[in-house]
């Protein structure tokens, strides 16, 4: 079991810790890492989900993302996912911030996501999946991933907010 840290609509820690499945039923507020792999080609890495996962298998979404479990910081909880799903080693330093998004659309999954960029030349064939929560990668040159969100592309989890202030960081950083 996946315990999570609670928070409140402020993003607050309410000193509450609950089992994940739990806070998700309980629509409680709790906090991910979103971290989007970049190179130097300017390509973004999406990983498909597996088709194991319980919500949205097998679609592409951000490079890397997980929730930060009870007592982990954000960052700590940003170098574990990588290295769990995608066999990314890095240190804090390597992470960029670049916002944080209240998301409340789902009542069922209310969360501060934490989002972050990490500039990685990896090739597809050496990214590592260790807990099989991914079942493949692929870049795709940022200009044509927003080209993609706008036309909703089937298969293509979409995140708003996320994905405007991801182009914007790019746009000013890149």
């Amino acid at each position: 079991m996946e315990y999570i840290d609670i928070f409140d609509e402020n993003n607050n820690p309410t000193g509450e810790i609950k089992e994940k499945a739990q806070a998700h039923e309980d629509g409680n507020f709790h906090r991910t890492a979103h971290i989007w792999i970049m190179n130097d080609k300017k390509e973004l890495l999406l990983q498909k989900r597996s088709a194991t996962k319980k919500s949205h298998p097998n679609c592409w979404d951000i490079s890397g993302a997980g929730h930060i479990r009870a007592g982990e910081s954000v960052i700590d909880g940003a170098i574990r996912e990588l290295k769990e799903e995608l066999g990314v080693e890095v240190e804090e330093k390597d992470l960029q911030y670049i916002a944080t998004i209240k998301s409340t659309k789902n009542p069922k999954n209310m969360e501060f996501g934490y989002v972050y960029l990490l500039k990685c030349n990896k090739k597809i064939e050496d990214y590592i999946f260790e807990d099989n929560e991914v079942s493949e990668v692929k870049y795709v040159y940022y200009e044509e991933l927003e080209k993609m969100v706008e036309k909703r592309v089937e298969g293509l989890l979409i995140h708003e907010e996320e994905y405007k202030k991801l182009f914007e960081f790019i746009r000013e950083n890149y």
